[in-house]
């Protein structure tokens, strides 16, 4: 897999729900693959 084709992001939850409020943590990750 040619390392350009990845793309990582991140963001926060600043604010929203339980983890806003520091009241835990969550964590969410995506894979697509395409088979040529």
């Amino acid at each position: 897999l040619d390392p350009t084709r990845i793309s990582i992001k991140a963001t926060t939850s600043e604010k929203l729900g339980f983890t806003g409020r520091e009241e835990g943590i969550a964590a969410l990750a995506t894979a697509t693959l395409v088979k040529p």
